[in-house]
């Protein structure tokens, strides 16, 4: 059975790389765990029906499951499992395919060789999703849920009502919100979703940082002038690779201007960032080129190596990860 590709229902799909404004928390009683880790969101029959290859004849357009694929909840099936599943709060990168429920039509993916299939069919020129999946799992959202216990190289079937995945903005792109939307994901990697070494030495010049159970930081400033140069203090010593300066880096960080008490930006509370790490500003490159991944940095950029606007920038930055071009 192959199906064509339908337009993205945009106001929905853009949320799946944001991977933050998704709504509904769903935990379902009974305990099914992969690698001893125990899923928010368990499997059920539609998540289990649903499969990532069709056999050896399977053509890439093949839908990978029957239509109409009908649900009473939000399910999730992991397949392919290895060690160290992602535990809640860890971060997860992903490809995916978005499936229409009823009609097996492909709303949005970043399987390249699947549009180039779909396109040729249909006539249509697709261009795949930007950006692969990245978030924090364990959250208040099915996506986040959905992804818990997942390990690098496993496949995540996650089923679930539209409305239950992107919330109430599925109603302006025209989509039924209590019909069903199957969301495939290839997972490519999982890790720690925040710094997790060794406590390390204070460092002079750099404000002190507090940590929330989760890993966000609150930083107190201690009433000082700010620094002209740019300072640099390790708070948690990582053991993982070592940054590059033409690396792209997964990073959760927190940005304020000296002695604000308000937070400019922060990745908390949403998902991490992904970076090439030398299109940023000089101080944030200078600050984590050297550093280990698994490491907790704090950095107080003057304003010639940030925006070269007067302002003086501290940021807090957790190193997720880091791969070479």
């Amino acid at each position: 059975m192959t199906k064509h590709l339908r337009r993205p229902i945009t106001a929905a799909a853009a949320l799946l790389i944001v991977g933050t404004a998704l709504t509904a928390c769903h935990v379902v009683p009974a305990e099914q765990s992969v690698a001893g880790c125990t899923p928010s969101i368990q499997p059920g029959g539609a998540s289990n029906a649903v499969h990532a290859t069709t056999g050896i004849d399977a053509l890439p357009t093949d839908v990978p499951f029957q239509t109409p694929l009908a649900i009473d909840g939000p399910e999730a099936s992991i397949r392919g499992a290895g060690e160290d599943p992602a535990e809640p709060g860890d971060v997860v990168i992903a490809d995916y395919t978005l499936y229409d429920g009823t009609t097996g039509e492909v709303l949005e993916s970043t399987d390249s060789t699947l549009l180039r299939a779909l396109a040729a069919d249909s006539g249509e020129e697709i261009q795949p999703a930007s950006q692969q999946l990245t978030l924090r799992t364990g959250g208040e959202t099915v996506l986040s849920q959905g992804l818990e216990c997942a390990t690098a190289g496993s496949t995540v079937a996650l089923v679930a009502p539209y409305l239950d995945l992107f919330g109430d903005s599925v109603a302006q792109a025209g989509v039924d919100p209590e019909s069903t939307a199957v969301l495939l994901l290839e997972v490519q990697d999982a890790f720690p979703g925040r710094a997790e070494g060794f406590p390390q030495p204070a460092v002079g010049g750099i404000p002190a940082i507090a940590l929330a159970t989760d890993g966000t930081p609150g930083v107190t400033f201690s009433g000082a002038d700010a620094p002209t140069e740019l300072t640099v203090g390790t708070t948690i010593g990582g053991d993982g690779a070592v940054v590059g300066e033409t690396d792209t880096i997964v990073v959760q960080y927190t940005l304020l201007e000296w002695d604000a008490t308000t937070v400019t930006e922060t990745t908390w509370g949403s998902a991490p960032a992904t970076f090439e790490l030398s299109g940023l500003i000089p101080g944030f490159q200078q600050a984590v080129i050297g550093q280990r991944v698994g490491s907790q940095v704090v950095a107080v950029v003057p304003p010639e190596l940030g925006y070269d606007d007067g302002r003086t920038l501290v940021f807090v930055i957790d190193i997720l990860d880091a791969e070479a071009p």
